[in-house]
């Protein structure tokens, strides 16, 4: 008798660890990268300036309950910006990233009076243990350098319930100079 009540306790116990800490299964990363993909100058002058790859956002989850996401929104830090291009593409695991059509996500929409980078998913994607998206921009000449001094934070107003808790007392930041973090 005395060994039941001490593991219905102890059930009891961790149960209600795992409720006032659900956020330790939910992890958000985002890591900054200035990469150009491959592009000639014929290239870049139809699409409007280089396609460069200025970070990644990994989704980890440690829970087995099904998740989706269908919105990222990425607020700008630093000298105003008019208008800005922008692609979301997912990393398929094992394989080395392309920006191509099958990996695309989403095109972006630039929000000039809030200076937000709206990116609505065409279609909810399901996040598996660990889901990489990637954001590529296209950058005119003239706008390298600014976007070099700024950087991107992440708004948790978009993200999924278990990930907006796990995200709310972090700043997730996406910059292309390391004293912005």
């Amino acid at each position: 008798m005395k060994a039941s009540i001490f593991i219905l306790l102890l059930s009891i116990m961790s149960f209600s660890c795992m409720i006032t800490h659900p956020t330790d299964n939910f992890d958000i990363i985002l890591k900054s990268k200035w990469q150009e993909l491959g592009c000639n100058d014929n290239k870049c002058a139809d699409f409007g300036g280089k396609w460069i790859l200025i970070g990644s956002i990994t989704f980890k989850k440690r829970s087995k309950h099904p998740i989706f996401v269908d919105k990222i929104n990425l607020s700008w830090h630093g000298e105003n910006l008019d208008n800005l291009i922008a692609s979301l593409y997912r990393k398929n695991s094992g394989k080395e990233f392309l920006a191509i059509e099958q990996n695309l996500i989403c095109d972006g929409q630039w929000n000039p009076k809030t200076q937000t980078l709206i990116l609505d998913f065409d279609e909810e994607e399901k996040l598996a243990p660990t889901s990489i998206f990637y954001l590529v921009l296209t950058v005119p000449e003239n706008l390298e350098p600014i976007l070099k001094k700024g950087h991107f934070c992440l708004e948790n107003n978009c993200l999924p319930r278990p990930f907006k808790q796990s995200a709310e007392n972090e700043k997730l930041i996406l910059a292309i100079n390391d004293t912005n973090r």
